[in-house]
């Protein structure tokens, strides 16, 4: 076999081995060991941080015949196999942005209907489904809501708010966070062991990591591409920076310095010095607002600061954090106008130099407003009222702007406050407010009901909310302690009731204890609401007077009317 890039190489075989995704493997590997398992799966994220890859790993376990104890594939079994084969005959894996028509999808739906050629499972993953059309997903949903029982539904897609509500409401989903900087350190780390890779600075892994931006596979094609520099797996920071065109991070301090101390000629020179070394504005702007970042984040560490060699203590009491929040936030926006520039270049050195001149020219301006001043004490009696008629007229002014700002902002606030007390303060309430705050976490809750009224008394809030067994994953997802933390703060938020007077309890019913109780979920009331208004507008077409004679005169009858979903 060719040579294979390291993101597919090492792409994860076990639950364990993807990177920063415990909330979500933890659930999976649950469903599998209990048996519970959905018919349909939303996995949601940016790109390359294991979506796909889960997927792949948990439709493996799935179909497995002889399953680990910790719910991985055996990996020799026939199904696992078949798996590692190019094309495997009962996990198929369909691209969403070229099979992205209704054609497409009728085809898939006519083809679910056959059984696995062997197990129990046959899986369909269908990646960037965000990109399928809208006569496409109409054509899935009805498949997608009640699959034959042998199928089981994998969506991957890096924009989930582009799916519609009615596909939503018919997926578990699972949103992927992104890698940290420190999971993605380690990673490399670990695979320059097993690759034989050496750095010639621990630095260059940290400069590798924060490259990535917090996704896996760019990370490891960024290893790839560095690679590809050297013969002997070595990794100095002079191939870093020839192979991904990055400034050394050794000139970036010195650039960063110079900008803090105010040394024109130097910020000049270093800027000259890595353009002519071909180093791309856009990484050399990027590294430099990350130097600043780090600062920002650790200016009250001086000895963190000095271990991470970010500054030297000889200039950096001297600096304030406003200072570095108005550099880091002139940079920022500057950097906009830098690339709307028809010479981004010489646009660039000034508004480096403008940043290291920034004391000067708050002393000239200060210099300036002295003169002025001076010159109005000099000034005859009469013009010195005219200058104090103007400054007045000019703070009316200045008086009036601010008044009517705050208005503004006064009436903005008065409109949300109006909105938040126009919900009731009861469960649909909580989720209507919850709703314009975070759809996706009023969406997990929707997949399971309260068992009882609200109880709000003596300062006290009390909430029992159940999930049946086929949302037990969204009830595992809760009892996280970040999560369970977020959703009792908004539950304070809305009730107005302190954070240890929020009691939650999270309860999970079988299947007996839900027809007892006659619990539904809210997603599964909303359904019954849709099939109601559905089968009257099936009832008024056939009542329908044309469809009625119609059917008189052609002597048949109407044996399936299909209606037009619409959002």
């Amino acid at each position: 076999m060719g040579h294979l890039v390291l993101a597919r190489k090492l792409r994860p075989k076990k639950f364990s081995e993807v990177i920063g995704q415990a909330h979500i493997t933890t659930s999976l590997k649950n469903a599998l060991l209990s048996g519970k398992v959905g018919h349909a799966y939303l996995f949601a994220g940016t790109r390359g941080i294991g979506k796909t890859s889960v997927a792949r790993l948990f439709a493996k376990s799935l179909r497995c015949e002889d399953r680990t104890p910790e719910a991985d594939s055996c990996g020799s079994c026939m199904s696992c196999l078949d798996f590692e084969t190019t094309n495997p005959m009962n996990i198929l894996e369909i691209d969403g942005a070229s099979n992205n028509s209704v054609d497409n999808i009728r085809e898939l739906v006519s083809n679910v209907q056959y059984l696995p050629t062997s197990g129990k499972y046959k899986i369909y993953i269908i990646d960037e489904v965000h990109m399928l059309s809208v006569s496409a997903f109409n054509a899935l949903l009805k498949t997608l809501e009640e699959p034959p029982e042998h199928v089981i539904f994998m969506f991957a897609t890096t924009a989930p708010e582009k799916l519609l509500g009615t596909v939503l409401s018919r997926c578990q989903r699972f949103d992927f966070r992104s890698a940290t900087v420190a999971d993605l350190r380690d990673h490399i780390s670990n695979i320059s062991k097993s690759e034989e890779i050496t750095f010639g600075d621990i630095k260059i892994i940290d400069q590798l990591a924060l490259q990535g931006r917090g996704s896996v596979r760019d990370t490891l094609s960024l290893l790839d591409q560095v690679l590809s520099f050297t013969i002997d797996k070595h990794i100095s920071e002079e191939v870093m920076v020839q192979a991904l065109g990055l400034a050394r991070m050794s000139a970036i301090k010195r650039m960063g310095t110079a900008i803090l101390v105010g040394d024109k000629q130097e910020v000049s020179k270093m800027y000259h010095t890595m353009v002519h070394e071909n180093v791309l504005l856009t990484n050399m702007l990027s590294a430099l607002s990350d130097f600043f970042f780090r600062l920002i984040e650790n200016i009250d560490n001086l000895d963190k600061l000095i271990d991470r060699d970010l500054a030297d203590d000889e200039f950096i009491n001297s600096i304030t954090a406003s200072e570095l929040f108005w550099i880091f936030e002139t940079l920022s926006k500057d950097t906009s106008w830098i690339f709307d520039a028809l010479n981004t270049e010489v646009i660039a050195e000034v508004i480096l130099q403008k940043l290291s001149l920034r004391r000067q020219m708050i002393d000239e301006r200060l210099g300036e407003t002295s003169q002025i001043e001076k010159k109005t004490k000099n000034k005859e009696e009469e013009p010195v009222v005219e200058s104090k008629e103007l400054v007045a007229e000019s703070i009316e002014l200045k008086e009036e702007r601010v008044v009517a700002k705050e208005e503004v902002v006064v009436i903005q606030e008065e409109k949300i406050k109006e909105k938040e007390i126009s919900l009731p303060k009861n469960w649909d309430g909580f989720l209507g407010f919850l709703r314009g705050k975070s759809p996706a976490s009023a969406s997990n809750l929707e997949q399971g009901n309260i068992t009882s009224p609200v109880i709000v008394e003596n300062d006290e809030l009390i909430i029992d909310l159940a999930f049946g067994q086929s949302a037990q994953v969204f009830k595992e997802y809760l009892e996280d302690k970040e999560v369970k933390t977020r959703l009792i703060n908004n539950l304070s938020e809305f009730f107005e009731i302190s954070l240890e007077k929020v009691s939650l309890n999270l309860n999970l019913l079988d299947d007996v204890s839900k027809k007892e109780i006659n619990f539904r979920s809210k997603v599964e009331l909303s359904q019954e609401v849709e099939k109601k208004t559905e089968d009257k507008k099936r009832e008024d077409l056939l009542s329908n007077p044309i469809i009625v004679e119609a059917q008189k005169i052609f002597n048949t009858n109407i044996d399936k009317v299909i209606l037009d979903k619409k959002e």
